[in-house]
């Protein structure tokens, strides 16, 4: 899997998960930090191209800040 980890507001989240969970199969969207906003999309091999432009389309809807993440502490 391909990994994008992403820092939204807290309120987006709800709706984030609710779209990307209509892409079944192509895509699971967890929360690693909820304190900071902080989200990761697990992308499906082969999906990457199409992935990437949803993430970016839904990037124009809602503040979504591409981050790096280390796994604990801050991003």
């Amino acid at each position: 899997m391909i990994e994008r980890f992403f820092r939204v507001n807290r309120r987006d989240m709800v709706y984030l998960k609710f779209i990307l969970e209509a892409y079944e199969g192509m895509n699971i969207m967890s929360t690693v930090d909820n304190a900071n906003g902080i989200i990761r999309v697990a992308i499906m091999p082969g999906f990457e191209r199409d992935m990437d432009a949803l993430l970016a389309e839904l990037g124009t809807r809602v503040g979504m800040e591409p981050v790096v993440w280390h796994g604990s502490g801050a991003p």
